[in-house]
C-alpha cells in the first residue's frame, strides 16, 4: 500500500471499526497525521510568529476518528480487540482528573507545609504526597501502555482469518 492509498483508505473507512488493517495502512496514515500536524505547526509559526495551535487543533480534530478507526482495525489485524487502544487515552483522562485534585490538595495544605502550623507531616501534605505518587504511577502506566500499543501495532498480521475477519493481505 502506498502513502496516498493509505490516506484514501483511512478517510474512506473513517467510521469502520470492523475488519482488519495491515501495517502499511496504519503506519502511512500515522505518518500523515503526525507529519500534517507538524507541518501545520510550522506554518502557524511562520505566519503568526508563534504557534497558536488553531490549525493543528482543527487538523487533529478532523483526523481523530479516522486515525482511531485505522488503529482499531490494526489491533484487530494482530488478533487483539480494538478497544485496547482506548487504555492509554483512559489513563490520560484519569491523570487529568488527578491533576485537578493534586492542585486542590496543594493549595489546601500548602506546598511542603509552607506556612502551615502542622509542619511537614500534616494531613494535607500526606494527601499531596499520595496524589503526586499516584500521578507519577499513572504517568509510568501510560508510558508502558503506549509502548505496548506501539509494539502491537508493529507486529505482523495474524495469518489467515481471525475473529475480526479474513486476512487483508493481497497475495
Amino acid at each position: 500500500m502506498t502513502f496516498s492509498n493509505a490516506i484514501i483508505s483511512g478517510f474512506r473507512n473513517a467510521f469502520t471499526f470492523k475488519g482488519r488493517a495491515r501495517r502499511p495502512e496504519y503506519w502511512w496514515f500515522f505518518l500523515f497525521v503526525f507529519g500534517g500536524a507538524f507541518l501545520l505547526g510550522l506554518l502557524e509559526m511562520a505566519i503568526f510568529g508563534s504557534g497558536r495551535g488553531a490549525l493543528v487543533a482543527l487538523f487533529q480534530l478532523a483526523v481523530f476518528i479516522p486515525f482511531l478507526a485505522v488503529g482499531w482495525r490494526r489491533l484487530q489485524d494482530t488478533g487483539r480487540p480494538g478497544w485496547w487502544l482506548l487504555i492509554p487515552s483512559g489513563i490520560v483522562v484519569v491523570s487529568t482528573l488527578m491533576s485537578g485534585s493534586l492542585t486542590r490538595a496543594m493549595f489546601a495544605g500548602g506546598i511542603g507545609g509552607i506556612g502551615q502550623s502542622g509542619g511537614v507531616f500534616s494531613g494535607s501534605n500526606v494527601a499531596v504526597d499520595v496524589s503526586i505518587t499516584t500521578f507519577v504511577a499513572l504517568g509510568v502506566a501510560q508510558l508502558c501502555a503506549g509502548m505496548v500499543i506501539v509494539w502491537w501495532m508493529s507486529r505482523p498480521s495474524q495469518r489467515g482469518a481471525n475473529a475480526y475477519g479474513p486476512e487483508p493481505r493481497v497475495r
